[in-house]
Formats: C-alpha cells, structure tokens, sequence
C-alpha cells in the first residue's frame, strides 16, 4: 500500500475520531485527550533521552495522566472550576516527591522535564476541553473550529509550499516551510473562519478572522518548536504511532500552541 494512501486512512480516521469526540458528551473529548496526552508525553520523552537530556523514568507519566482523568472528570462534568486547581497543584507536588526518592543522578533534570512537559502537553490539552465547555455553553464550536483551521491551514500551506515555495521561513529549523506555504494557508484559514461566521455570526466577522489569524501564526509556532525538539534528538519523526504520520506528537503539535493563545481570546472577546 502507497504511503499517500495509508496517510490518507490514518488521517481519516484521526479525524474522524476528533470531530465525534466533539459532537457526543464532553467525557468522551476528555478520553481522547487522555489517550493523546499519554502517548505525547512518552514520545516527548523519548525525544529528550535521544537528545541525552534526562534518563529514563516513566513514573512521572503514570501520575500526570492519573491525575489528568480527574482534571476531564471535573471539566467535562461542569464541576465548580476552582476544583480544576486541584490536580493542578497535586501534579507538581507529586513529582517533586518522586524526585525524592529518584536514586538517578539526574533527578533534578528529570524533575524539570517533567514539569515542562507537564506544561508543554498536558496543560494545553487540558484547556482543549475548556474550549470544548465555552462551545456547549456559547453553542458555538469553538473547539471544533481549532481543529478545522489548523488542518486547512496545514493542507494548503503544504499544497502553496509545493507549488510556490521559494523564500524559507525557519530554514534552520524547518527547511521545507515557506512564505509562500504560509501565506495560502492563512488565505484559506481566513476563508475557514469566515464559513464558521456564517454557522456562528454571535462572535461577529472580524473576531473570526481574527481567531483564523491567530490560529494559523501560533500554530506554525507549535510546529517549529517540534520541529526543534526533533533535530536536538536527531530524528524526522516524534515516533512511529500513526502510519504516514509519524508520531502523536507531530499530529498534535500545533494545537499545543493554539488552545492556550485561543482560550484567552475567547476569555476577552466573550466577556
């Protein structure tokens, strides 16, 4: 089977699994969000062993994901949000007493990378189901339209890259990203922001596109930093999870980025 088909499937049914995630009960984005959590932070940590940053320990990921089903628990079943603090200082304090008992002579580093990750993936995703909480209670799909710009953003940036590209953007980091990319694929997420505007006008024409804007510039954002942890580590790909895509990591790095950046844009224009 040819790589573009097998690429093709996968990404379907990723897809797939997203945009159900986002239509049934918030519980069930909170375990596909488990599910990505937990194989993003292994192969997040393979990265850092590959690049020789920390040793190897995995009981880090065994609590923040413990931890990280309370968290959905809470947000999906609209709980007080003060409750959401809980785990979050649980998880740092949890760690912190692992090192403790860490014989490793890189306890320390292990201790901060897992804190980094923490904030690096965990965190996002976790305010991937906010998101989802402000589209149920706005009944606008504010999470839905993430993930629909980013992928239109990723398909024609790849489409103009191929066609146009000329002038880099990042070519130390990533030498195959244009400015040509990058402007089709603004183009047609601005053009995706405006559909959504035509389902969900309450947040009004320019806030869209701007959330389009802000979407595609951070999302490449996300996208260059993977980019980076991978040439530290010296491999193309987070991992060999998902055929023709490579890793969890590399399907969801952008949108590490852009839940954050969007959440507090949402918290300012829905005020």
């Amino acid at each position: 089977m040819s790589n573009i088909i097998v690429r093709t499937i996968t990404g379907a049914i990723y897809t797939g699994l997203i945009i159900i995630s986002l239509t049934l009960h918030p519980f069930f984005l909170g375990i596909i969000t488990v599910i990505l959590n937990y194989f993003a932070l292994r192969e997040f940590q393979t990265l850092a062993e590959k690049s020789k940053s920390i040793a190897s320990n995995t009981r880090w990921i065994y609590i923040n994901i413990s931890l990280c089903i309370l968290t959905i628990s809470i947000i999906s079943f609209d709980f007080q949000p003060i409750y959401i603090f809980i785990p979050m200082l649980v998880l740092p304090l949890s760690y912190m007493m692992v090192a403790l008992f860490d014989k490793n002579n890189g306890s320390l580093n292990n201790l901060s990378f897992a804190i980094f990750g923490t904030i690096y993936i965990t965190v996002p995703l976790m305010i991937l189901n906010l998101l989802q909480q402000i589209s149920i209670h706005q009944h606008i799909s504010f999470a839905l339209a993430v993930f629909v710009i980013i992928w239109t953003n990723d398909t024609f940036a790849y489409l103009s890259g191929m066609a146009f590209g000329k002038h880099r953007m990042f070519e130390r980091i990533s030498p195959k990203k244009s400015w040509e990319g990058f402007a089709g694929g603004l183009f047609m997420a601005i053009i995706a922001s405006m559909v959504f505007y035509y389902f969900f006008p309450a947040p009004g024409l320019v806030n869209w596109i701007l959330f389009g804007i802000l979407t595609v510039i951070v999302s490449n954002l996300g996208d260059f930093f993977e980019s980076f942890l991978k040439r530290k580590a010296g491999t193309k790909d987070s991992g060999t999870l998902l055929p023709g895509h490579g890793g969890m990591l590399d399907r969801i790095d952008s949108m590490l980025f852009v839940c954050p950046v969007i959440f507090i844009y949402l918290l300012l224009i829905l005020k």
